[in-house]
């Protein structure tokens, strides 16, 4: 067991960045593998996306009880299952079974846990000092009542839901109502009308599928007619229900995207298109290994840069170039393996200051003829910091989630961009806790007055009237009443025994009102550490 314990926190430790503190020389006691159950649980549950924090020990009658904190109670199980049954069978000199158990736990994780792009609200949100709390999936509350802002990933739900649309044939038709220059385009649906409209918009050019984003299925720069059967294989993928494929003039450039929130600009990022450099010994697939070596599946250590996939995409990219990934490129020679240039398929970015304030002009009345809150706009030129009557730069498209990773990959502090989407207007408001003994709680059930609580774990009293919520645990309860954005306040009544078995439902409790028999010690260890206001009743 102590062999088995130091090999698997070591392991951890050096592969994927765990940090633990117990003394290896020493012999392990029950409370440092406890310790480690639930702070390594957690681990791995955050490794490739997640915020979770919550996680501890507590010994109930010489009987050990866990608390992880989870997005998916399941996945939570599943953690501290894998992690005692590496401690069990061993995991010294099995370290790459140890990885195949972790990478397939991971994969579930990235099914299952709340998007990433979460995180960088989730991080202002914690600066701030703000309640948020996932909802479903990728949607996600910050701030309480009235004062509160309901996020899917970094768009808000507003957003989503109006009629405003972003597709590429809808950015458009705005750019044009608002006379920003855009590329010239035609829309097609099948492969005959395909090459119809390559004749006549000519070469270069490239090929879209209408609704699609990320990037996906977009194959630019094609020169030739040899080259469109793929295009239009690639585009196909992604057409959804509609069919749809644009035909567009090839724009001549990188490609930027500007960030605005509210109407106002935030920021020009430009991706780049994942490349290698030679070193004249090794080969293309061994350089692109070497590249995502440093890419781990933590995209919160690799700065969300995600590895390069080896797909046809990037095979028919080399072949046009006259490469494969056998070939062993020269010294310092710099070849592109993508035609299109988002993260998603290995790619990089970077921030741009010098944006030409005609280009700005443009992109802010496109912005505020959208009406919404956070829009990404993309625009194609050879030079940023000159006015589209020079460079020729043009916009190409629309974007409702902004691409925040985009930013994030290229520097942009990750608080700050959090702190601007979720403005001055998100906050807390006041959250009142009654703790009591459980046959006044049952009282003040029925005889409550006040306009909203919820009385934990499972009901909720607005106007009087009751409602039970099953299936359905008491933290979530609290996040979906305090979604509702006529609250102005909510009172929380738990009874004592529920408050010392699973502690209070948030720590953004304004005040603790405690009655004269329920000062235990727990109770007021929890006001000190979260600081509450506190009243005797």
């Amino acid at each position: 067991m102590q062999r088995s314990f130091v090999a698997l926190a070591k392991y951890l430790q050096k592969s994927f960045g765990y940090s633990h503190t117990f003394d290896e020389q020493s012999a392990i006691v029950r409370n440092d593998v406890f310790e480690f159950l639930s702070s390594a649980a957690i681990f791995i549950l955050n490794y490739v996306r997640g915020d979770l924090e919550e996680s501890g020990y507590v010994v109930d009658n010489m009987v050990p009880v866990l608390f992880v904190e989870f997005h998916k109670p399941e996945l939570t199980v599943k953690a501290v299952n894998i992690l005692l049954k590496l401690l069990f069978r061993g995991s010294k000199g099995k370290e790459h079974e140890v990885y195949s158990v972790l990478n397939a736990f991971w994969d579930e994780c990235q099914r299952g846990h709340p998007d990433f792009q979460a995180h960088a609200l989730i991080t202002a949100a914690k600066s701030k000092k703000l309640f948020y709390q996932n909802l479903d999936k990728k949607v996600w509350l910050y701030g309480m009542g009235k004062k509160s802002k309901i996020f899917f990933e970094t768009s808000t739900i507003e957003d989503l839901q109006r009629e405003v649309k972003t597709d590429k044939l809808s950015g458009k038709n705005i750019f044009n109502a608002v006379g920003a220059p855009t590329a010239q385009y035609k829309i097609v649906k099948d492969r005959d009308e395909l090459f119809a409209a390559v004749h006549d918009i000519g070469f270069p050019c490239a090929v879209k599928p209408v609704h699609s984003d990320s990037g996906r299925g977009v194959t630019a720069n094609i020169r030739a007619f040899d080259d469109v059967g793929f295009a239009y294989a690639e585009a196909k993928k992604y057409t959804g229900k509609s069919n749809e494929i644009m035909v567009e003039e090839h724009v001549p450039g990188r490609d930027y995207r500007l960030l605005f929130l509210r109407g106002d600009f935030i920021g020009c990022a430009s991706s780049v298109a994942p490349f290698v450099i030679g070193d004249g010994a090794r080969s293309i697939r061994e350089l692109i290994n070497a590249v995502n070596s440093k890419r781990t599946r933590n995209l919160y250590v690799s700065n969300y840069l995600r590895p390069i996939k080896i797909d046809a995409s990037v095979k028919e990219a080399l072949l046009v170039q006259g490469y494969d990934l056998r070939t062993v490129l020269e010294q310092d020679q710099k070849v592109t393996l993508r035609r299109n240039t988002n993260l998603g398929g290995g790619g990089s970015t970077e921030l741009f200051e010098n944006v030409h304030r005609d280009i700005l002009n443009h992109a802010k009345q496109i912005a505020r003829y959208c009406g919404l809150h956070s829009v990404g706009i993309d625009y194609i030129t050879e030079d940023i910091g000159a006015p589209p009557s020079i460079s020729g730069g043009k916009f190409t498209e629309l974007n409702k989630m902004p691409g925040v990773p985009l930013f994030l990959a290229a520097g942009y502090d990750i608080a700050r961009l959090g702190d601007q989407f979720l403005g001055s207007r998100v906050g807390n408001i006041e959250l009142n806790l009654f703790v009591f003994q459980k046959e006044r709680c049952n009282e003040l059930l029925h005889s409550y007055s006040g306009e909203y609580a919820v009385f934990l774990p499972n009901t909720i009293v607005r106007k009087g009237q009751k409602i039970n919520v099953e299936n359905g645990h008491f933290r979530q309860l609290v996040g979906k009443v305090l979604s509702d954005k006529q609250l102005k306040s909510l009172d929380i009544i738990a009874a004592l025994e529920f408050v010392e078995q699973y502690g209070f439902p948030t720590e953004h409790i304004s005040t603790v009102f405690i009655g004269e028999l329920c000062k235990t010690r727990i109770v007021c260890e929890t006001i000190e550490k979260l600081n509450c206001r506190v009243q005797y009743a």
